[in-house]
């Protein structure tokens, strides 16, 4: 109904997003020239995901739809190469393809395929590099590049974790001598020794029970 609405008005419609029963009007959304984004494999779990299937990014694409797949999840969103790889799973499709799930297809949708989405001539340097094939599940990230700067190197992770744990570590220390200094509170703020038992961030929100309760 939107896409011959849309194109009543000479509109097209960019990109259906979630769109987890796409493999039901596939042809109607390639024909439209339209773009759906999809989760890989989450159904079932509430009324309008009844009919999505794990094959759904696999059909799409293989009648002619520009497809990718996201995630709501904020972890599952770390691990787009996991979720494309169920394309290769559970539809078949190609690993190079699957790829492009994650890589390319997002960038054209976004409308941003020229500056990233590919690694070509001229577009901007963002890439990782990985021990194993990028859709293997016992791959590892070794190297995050943006705009040709190196953010991550796993070689380093042990002690840039380590440097952090330290600053931590200092932090808590500093915050304790200005404890000792203030002599002391009582309240569940820096001044009580509870403050230090649990994260910064439990402690903020038991201040604001505490003055909920008041």
């Amino acid at each position: 109904m939107l896409m011959r609405l849309m194109e009543k008005f000479g509109v097209r419609v960019g990109n259906f997003h979630h769109v987890l029963e796409g493999y039901k009007i596939a042809d109607e959304i390639a024909g439209h020239g339209a773009g759906g984004t999809t989760f890989a494999d989450w159904w079932a779990y509430k009324i309008e995901a009844y009919d999505a299937i794990p094959y759904n990014a696999s059909l799409m694409h293989d009648r002619g739809v520009l497809v990718s797949v996201n995630s709501d999840s904020n972890d599952l969103a770390r691990r787009l190469y996991l979720e494309a790889a169920k394309a290769v799973k559970f539809g078949g499709t190609s690993q190079e393809e699957a790829l492009k799930f994650v890589t390319l297809n997002p960038a054209k949708q976004l409308r941003i395929d020229r500056h990233v989405g590919s690694l070509e001539a001229g577009k901007d340097a963002d890439f990782a590099i990985w021990s194993k094939a990028p859709l293997d599940s016992f791959t590892v990230c070794q190297q995050t590049w943006i705009d040709g700067k190196k953010y991550f190197d796993s070689s380093r992770a042990e002690a840039r974790a380590a440097a952090l744990a330290k600053e931590r570590d200092d932090l808590i220390a500093k915050a304790k001598k200005m404890k000792t200094l203030s002599g002391g509170g009582g309240n569940g703020g820096p001044g009580d020794n509870s403050f230090f038992d649990v994260s910064i961030e439990h402690a903020y929100d038991g201040l604001n029970r505490h003055c909920d309760d008041d």
